[in-house]
Formats: structure tokens, C-alpha cells, sequence
């Protein structure tokens, strides 16, 4: 006689409070994670200009879904480091999701 399988269900967070021993572990173990954001934005290394302090251009595509590795979190904010080194603040009540593949954080 054989068992069927479960098919494992992803575990689900719903609030930030529940979700800080889950991003304290992605911290520490620098795991690459997937952001959701809520509006599509660009995500790519800005040049500046140094005078005014204000962005040249951007060049790209808008992406509303982008990896990177958690460096830090707060209440307010976010810190990903991106693949190609870019290091990006993103505030809370910008983010739709966070997952690592196995467990997602989507706060209200």
C-alpha cells in the first residue's frame, strides 16, 4: 500500500509584527528574496548630477516584481541589496509581498 503525497502549502504572514523572526532569519543568512511592490518603478543604478543632487535620467524598464538580499528592516522601511549591487530603501507601505519561495510575507 503506497501514501499519496501532500502537496506542501507555502506558510503565509500576514502582519509585520509576526514577520520580524522570519526577516531577522533572511537577514542573517543573506537569502534571496522576491519583492512585490505595489506601483511598477525602475530598478536600476541612477547617475546624478553632483551640482543639483538630483537624478540625470532613468533608463529601463518599470519592474514590479525584483530579488535581492535583505540587508535590514525597520518599522518604516526595507534595505535589499540587488544583483547587480544596487543598494534599495523601499518603504513599507510600498511592498505588497515578500517571499523567499517557501514563506511569504504579505502585510496589511
Amino acid at each position: 500500500m503506497t501514501r499519496a503525497k501532500r502537496k506542501q502549502r507555502r506558510k503565509r504572514i500576514q502582519s509585520w509584527k509576526g514577520a520580524k523572526p522570519l526577516l531577522e532569519r533572511w537577514r542573517k543568512s543573506l537569502t534571496t528574496v522576491a519583492l512585490q511592490l505595489k506601483q511598477p518603478r525602475v530598478i536600476d543604478v541612477a547617475s546624478f548630477d553632483f551640482v543639483g543632487g538630483e537624478p540625470v535620467g532613468r533608463k529601463g524598464k518599470p519592474t514590479q516584481i525584483f530579488r535581492g538580499q535583505l540587508i535590514y528592516f525597520t518599522n518604516d522601511d526595507v534595505t535589499i541589496r540587488c544583483p547587480s549591487g544596487a543598494v534599495l530603501v523601499v518603504d513599507n507601505c510600498e511592498i505588497v509581498a515578500i517571499s523567499d519561495g517557501k514563506t511569504r510575507l504579505e502585510p496589511r
